[in-house]
């Protein structure tokens, strides 16, 4: 590319620069950048000829082509269920040595179970959820342990990690989600950015990494 990259800093154009120029320069994704190919000032988070500069940062801008399907989120969830399932057993296991039990040796117990306890089980199940979730979300890992498997990560509008209050709120939205037979999922199918309950009330997208 040719020395036709400006930088606009405190209201004063430097440049020209190469593409390399530019990159060297370590711009953020809010730096207003002249580029080439346009004729006013853009964030630099909106050229996609940076867009790999910026995943090498870690930050993976939604760019509506790299939004992960239904078909990846749902095989993420598959393990991640398991991960639930194992969690839950444990975190039983430590409530029944604190004195709360459950009688629970089969899936037909819950059925024979007073309406409360399986409240109560749900309540349990649900912060699981959220616990792990948050936790997952708020690391470098940027997701939890299925949406690493399958190269997935969860990331706010500007394409970075979220911070463990916004990890959180998504978490108790998935947790809800769950709770009412899983419908906040059903807006992957038929959103512009494949956006489920809980991804729109913490304004965050899943991204898939290459």
């Amino acid at each position: 590319m040719g020395n036709d990259y400006y930088i606009l800093e405190d209201g004063e154009q430097t440049g020209p620069y190469t593409f390399e120029e530019l990159t060297d320069l370590a711009p953020d994704i809010h730096t207003r950048v002249m580029s080439p190919n346009a004729d006013a000032w853009q964030d630099a988070c909106d050229l996609p000829e940076l867009y790999p500069y910026f995943e090498a940062q870690g930050i993976y801008l939604p760019t509506g082509d790299n939004l992960a399907s239904f078909g990846w989120r749902l095989l993420a969830y598959i393990i991640d269920y398991v991960i639930y399932s194992i969690l839950m057993q444990y975190t039983l296991v430590i409530l029944a040595s604190m004195g709360i039990a459950f009688k629970l040796g089969s899936i037909n117990d819950l059925f024979k179970m007073p309406v409360m306890q399986v409240l109560q089980l749900q309540l349990i199940y649900s912060f699981v959820i959220i616990v792990y979730n948050s936790t997952c979300e708020a690391s470098a890992m940027k997701g939890s342990v299925g949406k690493r498997i399958f190269k997935l990560v969860v990331v706010d509008v500007d394409g970075q990690s979220l911070s463990y209050i916004n990890a959180l709120l998504r978490s108790i939205g998935k947790a809800l989600s769950i709770f009412f037979v899983y419908t906040g999922f059903i807006s992957i199918l038929f959103t512009e950015h494949r956006q489920a309950f809980h991804d729109y009330l913490a304004k965050t997208y899943v991204v898939k990494r290459d």
